[in-house]
């Protein structure tokens, strides 16, 4: 069944392949692989891998580029004072099949590196969970301080209130180790206090103590994609046992857009509230491949061009490179193509993976090696955290869950990995003395039939 099936998708890939190449919108094409590829294959875990590749290519492909098509095709009239901006249908070939090409190959090898190697050896923890209350409540409060630390330490209460989205962009800088010690400490108190409510018979003040420190960790962490990220951490336990389909799914595409809407209005004090405005964001907002085109017309493929930016940081402190020298992708070609966005604020545009893949690996000709080392590291750790059901590694893997989105649209290596290790030894280490594992382990197959 599973080769009739898989000889089908190849069937239908390669016309669309030649169709991709030949049409005017392209992207269209394209769409429909990536769509077709999720659904012939799509997840039985919530956490699978290949849910959030396909969240990352869902908006920044299809969603950006059908909606990009459907208002060509009905002779919209832009309504944002800066107009159109991205243009799928003059996108090159080259970014159309480059992205095919790194979709396909994490895809496939997160599809296969995930797989259960010996489902009836599949360990699950079905017993209590207990939280250590002291260590949990102090944590809590620590937290707050950190935040009120935080909030008082860049621009004061009054300007995050008053002038909150100016105040976000350009307050924080100083504080960034404030900043990465707080989101580390607030993804520990919210895991845990998702596994007390999941274990407790009493749930109401876990989950009222958690909905509190969600909105003050989402509002000084910038609301939109760090409040959804949170929620995710606290319904881990939750979620880790929900059998996926295409109705849960559409459930959480719905929410998805409905924090992204609500967070979008915060962010930007209501200028996206109007449909047309909001409908013309999902366009120009999920820009990466037209950002990628700039780079792919301008010059040539390459090997290890910019890799050295990962010891820019410490160089830096150790007065070895200069304290404006390039230290990630997206800032040097900010620099390059939106000089004015980095002089006045420091803000960033993100380009894809597939740029760093197109400076570091020749594109197409290396590129693959890397993301097949990536995706292997990443269906380890899901296999070990959530298919085992191993609590001190499952908050690991969620933020490596949550990271693959930010992955695909920065580099496979960037220069906060360092960071990155230091907090999954803190979280790994307090995670371990906060939870009691009242545990039998049982050995069976996977009640759910979960083999992916």
């Amino acid at each position: 069944m599973q080769s009739v099936k898989f000889s089908l998708y190849i069937a239908i890939l390669f016309p669309l392949n030649v169709l991709m190449a030949s049409a005017t919108w392209g992207s269209a094409y394209l769409s429909v692989i990536m769509v077709m590829t999720y659904l012939f294959f799509v997840p039985t875990r919530i956490f699978h891998p290949n849910n959030m590749l396909f969240a990352f290519n869902g908006l920044y492909v299809v969603l950006s580029s059908t909606i990009n098509l459907i208002l060509d095709f009905i002779d919209w009239e832009y309504v944002l004072p800066w107009g159109q901006q991205v243009y799928w249908d003059s996108i090159s070939n080259y970014v159309l099949f480059q992205a095919e090409f790194t979709f396909l190959v994490l895809f496939f090898s997160f599809h296969f590196f995930s797989k259960i190697q010996n489902p009836k050896h599949d360990r699950s923890f079905k017993s209590y969970v207990d939280i250590h209350p002291v260590f949990l409540r102090n944590l809590y409060i620590l937290t707050f301080f950190l935040i009120i630390w935080f909030i008082q330490g860049t621009a004061g209460l009054s300007a995050w209130v008053n002038d909150y989205s100016f105040t976000y962009l350009t307050k924080r800088e100083g504080y960034g180790l404030l900043n990465v010690i707080v989101i580390a400490i607030g993804n520990i108190v919210i895991f845990l206090l998702g596994l007390k409510t999941y274990f407790s018979e009493k749930k109401l003040t876990p989950i009222l103590s958690a909905l509190l420190l969600i909105v003050a960790l989402s509002y000084i962490g910038g609301i939109k994609s760090r409040l959804i990220f949170l929620l995710i951490i606290f319904l881990a336990p939750y979620l880790m046992n929900i059998k996926f389909g295409l109705k849960v799914f559409v459930s959480l595409a719905i929410l998805f857009f409905l924090f992204l809407y609500l967070g979008s209005l915060i962010r930007t004090e209501g200028f996206y509230a109007s449909g047309s405005f909001f409908l013309e964001m999902l366009v120009g907002y999920f820009n990466v491949y037209q950002l990628h085109d700039y780079v792919v017309t301008s010059r040539d493929p390459g090997m290890f061009q910019t890799l050295y930016f990962i010891f820019t940081k410490p160089f830096e402190l150790l007065g070895l490179a200069e304290v404006d020298a390039n230290f990630d992708i997206s800032v040097m070609l900010t620099k390059e193509f939106f000089p004015e966005q980095w002089e006045m604020e420091h803000g960033t545009q993100q380009w894809p993976i597939d740029t760093e893949l197109y400076l570091n690996y020749y594109g197409f000709y290396l590129s693959w090696l890397p993301l097949i080392v990536y995706a292997w590291l990443v269906s380890w750790l899901y296999r070990a955290a959530i298919v085992q059901h191993n609590f001190l590694l499952v908050p690991i893997f969620v933020m490596e869950f949550q990271r693959i989105f930010s992955t695909m649209r920065g580099t496979l290596i960037p220069w906060e990995t360092p960071i990155y290790i230091a907090q999954y030894l803190l979280i790994y280490f307090m995670c371990k003395f906060a939870i009691e594992l009242k545990v039998k382990q049982s050995t069976h197959l996977d009640a759910s039939g979960f083999d992916v």
